[in-house]
């Protein structure tokens, strides 16, 4: 695609495209000639991953562009943050390339390395080794920064907690991607194109990711209410339905899967 349409995709301004790309946050256009440029798909999704950076978390060029160059910020990020900042560091170097080095994180956490080892082992996170070391996906990154956070709250070895207390998260994570997954296509297949499809998880994984939360305070409000009265056994157990077990499929209602 030419300039224009990658205007009319993103919502950005060439001007701005064109500062992006000067520092490093957007990948050259290929030029077969000196005044010819185009841009792929690669671009809009670097374009607007760093519209988002912006818009959604605050995050501003230069620190963009410190988190490329695998330096630790000041300010801390959410976790949906880091699904933009792998967008962007795909886009700009390449799927070889989207991961951080441990080592960098150390510069905050003492023990940094530590605790990746303990993440991994419960499969939470993955760590590669890189010639330059040991290293993680900016997404593990933030797991490791979210227990570094933890241990600064009281969650430390001293008081018996280490990351194998995380089990039951990755394990309940697991189950609710499967089965959020599993009921998304079911719902979806055939009704929506891909670009709708794209959208709707786009604006609807943070938003269930609130609604569980706010249940899961509530829930644990309540558990703790009853451990206080000593009432906790008395209380039903739950029972978590069976990994994929979305109800009867939706009738379809004559929508082409292939709109745009």
């Amino acid at each position: 695609m030419k300039m224009g349409e990658l205007e009319r995709r993103t919502g950005v301004n060439r001007e701005t495209i064109r500062v992006l790309i000067r520092k490093g946050l957007v990948p050259p256009p290929d030029k077969p000639k000196a005044t010819v440029a185009f841009y792929n798909e690669e671009h809009v999704r670097a374009v607007q991953a760093v519209r988002n950076l912006q818009r959604e978390h605050q995050v501003t060029l230069d620190q963009m562009s410190s988190i490329l160059r695998g330096e630790s910020l000041k300010k801390r990020l959410e976790a949906p943050a880091f699904q933009h900042l792998e967008e962007l560091v795909a886009a700009r170097f390449g799927e070889d390339d989207r991961t951080i080095l441990v080592q960098s994180l150390a510069q905050t956490n003492a023990y940094a390395q530590r605790d990746a080892a303990g993440l991994a082992a419960l499969g939470a996170i993955e760590i590669m080794e890189t010639p330059e070391g040991s290293a993680v996906s900016y997404t593990d990154a933030s797991l490791i920064r979210i227990w570094e956070r933890m241990r600064e709250a009281g969650y430390e070895e001293t008081t018996n907690f280490f990351p194998v207390v995380l089990d039951h998260y990755t394990k309940s994570a697991d189950y609710l991607a499967y089965a959020e997954a599993t009921r998304f296509i079911r719902r979806t297949e055939g009704l929506v194109g891909e670009e709708e499809a794209a959208d709707m998880l786009r604006i609807g994984l943070p938003l269930m990711l609130d609604f569980f939360g706010i249940l899961r305070m509530k829930y644990f409000m309540r558990y703790l209410a009853a451990a206080q009265a000593g009432t906790l056994d008395a209380l039903p157990k739950p029972v978590l339905d069976k990994p994929g077990a979305a109800g009867p499929a939706p009738k379809r209602t004559g929508r082409s899967g292939n709109r745009k």
